[in-house]
């Protein structure tokens, strides 16, 4: 009877030995440990993985799982900082670069967060191209050909984009791209600077690769003077007048017009 017990103990002994290196990976009854957006604005993670402008407030999660006890470590404190106040964790940018944030409890739960901090962008996706061209001296036949012209020689056509990568924490200017069609394949680069006007307008210069330069405003009027006589809430007008009024001397004013039916933050 001794004997048995013995060996009943060493068993026991011997099985409890053989699952301490797994008890930091084992379920414990827990839910896994997990993030959920605080608002519809905070961006979604996947695969753990969370995009996050510079020049930004934070974003917020609530945590859950796990069981409810809590330990954040963020190494790389170089490029993130966070708060948690025992509901919501906060993670915010410092500087431009890649880190890491664990949170884990007492129980061997665990989740690792790859935080990206980069610069903020707006993009502007171009959905229609129109030509406007006015002058009292001007024939419907010259007029029609200003406009068409004005269309084809648009760098950024119906399916391009303007996309704006801003360097500094005021929004003023940065580097661009600009995408002729919605292939991808034909882009420009740039530097861009931008000016808020009284009337709620965007003045925008940009610079290309190369030295050409572009004077831009973009408008939330729908007062465009287009030929359907219906625009989208915002558009992108170039003064295009200079470059037409040697071919038609009765040219008054001429402009490109480039419709942004919304953007993306």
């Amino acid at each position: 009877m001794m004997k048995k017990n013995i060996l009943k103990g060493l068993l026991c002994l011997t099985l409890a030995i053989a699952s301490l290196p797994f008890s930091s990976c084992k379920d414990d009854g827990y839910p896994p440990i997990t993030l959920t957006s605080v608002s519809s604005e905070t961006p979604s993670l996947e695969e753990n993985v969370l995009e996050i402008p510079l020049f930004s407030e934070g974003v917020s999660f609530y945590i859950t799982g796990g069981n409810g006890s809590y330990i954040i470590e963020a190494p790389d404190t170089d490029k993130i900082d966070y708060r948690y106040d025992g509901n919501q964790l906060t993670i915010l940018p410092k500087a431009l670069g890649t880190a890491s944030l664990t949170i884990s409890d007492r129980a061997g739960n665990h989740t690792t967060l790859q935080v990206n901090v980069s610069y903020p962008e707006t993009t502007y996706e171009v959905s229609e191209v129109s030509g406007v061209a006015r002058g009292g001296g001007l024939t419907q036949d010259e007029t029609l050909d200003i406009q068409h012209a004005i269309v084809a020689n648009a760098f950024v056509q119906a399916g391009g984009k303007y996309v704006f990568t801003y360097t500094n924490e005021s929004h003023t200017e940065g580097m661009v791209t600009l995408y002729a069609d919605g292939t991808g394949a034909n882009e420009r680069h740039g530097i861009f600077t931008q000016t808020a006007q009284d009337n709620g307008d965007l003045r925008i210069h940009i610079e290309l690769t190369g030295g050409t330069e572009y004077d831009l405003t973009l408008s939330d009027s729908s007062d465009t003077g287009t030929e359907s006589g219906t625009a989208p809430g915002r558009f992108m007008l170039q003064d295009v007048t200079d470059t037409y009024r040697a071919s038609y001397p009765e040219l008054e004013e001429a402009y490109c017009l480039q419709y942004i039916p919304g953007e993306t933050l």
